[in-house]
């Protein structure tokens, strides 16, 4: 049988920590509950849009095009960051997925400036 092809944003280091943060707060997200405002869904919404802007530019075919949705990732994801960080002020332990997301948002301003 024929190996499955990987999508080329599958490939990506970005895309596999980026979804790997989703996936814990994803695991977690009982954790995150109770929180004020909209706090734990505007954080699920953030990470869904940094892991979607990843696959969407790496599917475009121009560097601007690739840019654009690179930078609309990292914006997503320093929002994140601040939803972490509210959750952190709440008494959650956010620190390795914060640690994790300064990696994200650094690859992201790598791969904007390439």
């Amino acid at each position: 049988m024929r190996e499955h092809k990987r999508f080329s944003f599958e490939r990506l280091e970005v895309y596999q920590v980026a979804r790997q943060v989703l996936a814990s707060v994803l695991r977690d997200r009982a954790r995150f509950r109770g929180m004020p405002g909209e706090v734990a869904p505007q954080l699920e919404r953030a990470l869904v849009s940094v892991v979607l802007n990843i696959a969407e530019g790496a599917g475009r075919f121009t560097l601007a095009d690739q840019r654009r949705h690179y930078q609309i990732a990292c914006g997503s994801a320093t929002e994140a960051a601040a939803c972490l960080d509210i959750a952190g002020l709440h008494g959650l332990a956010v620190e390795p997925l914060l640690a994790d997301l300064q990696r994200v948002v650094a690859m992201l301003l790598a791969l904007v400036r390439r």
